[in-house]
């Protein structure tokens, strides 16, 4: 199960959040959660999520986070540029001045 927030700048997902989506996920006999927001968690929904201690699951994706998927894998992206990089293969031009003595 997925649950996400799009929170505005300088909100944050608290406890509270957290612990009604754990809820869900008991109510829907699941384990297993992922639980995302463009903003920030509190130290306290980190807290309790760490301390469900596997017997719940809960991944928690945060803002910063959600941008370094986003382009990882190119989301929502273009390609502008691309360059070729080229590194001589000293191998094998070893070979042929080897070949030719």
């Amino acid at each position: 199960h997925i649950q996400a927030k799009r929170y505005k700048q300088g909100s944050t997902v608290g406890r509270e959040e957290i612990q009604k989506f754990v809820g869900a996920l008991a109510v829907a006999q699941s384990n297993k959660g992922v639980f995302i927001t463009t903003s920030s968690f509190t130290a306290g929904a980190k807290q309790y999520a760490a301390d469900l201690n596997g017997v719940t699951n809960l991944v928690l994706i945060d803002g910063a986070e959600l941008a370094e998927f986003i382009y990882d894998y190119g989301l929502g992206m273009q390609t502008e540029q691309q360059f070729e990089l080229k590194k001589m293969d000293v191998d094998f031009w070893d070979q042929m001045q080897d070949e030719a003595v």
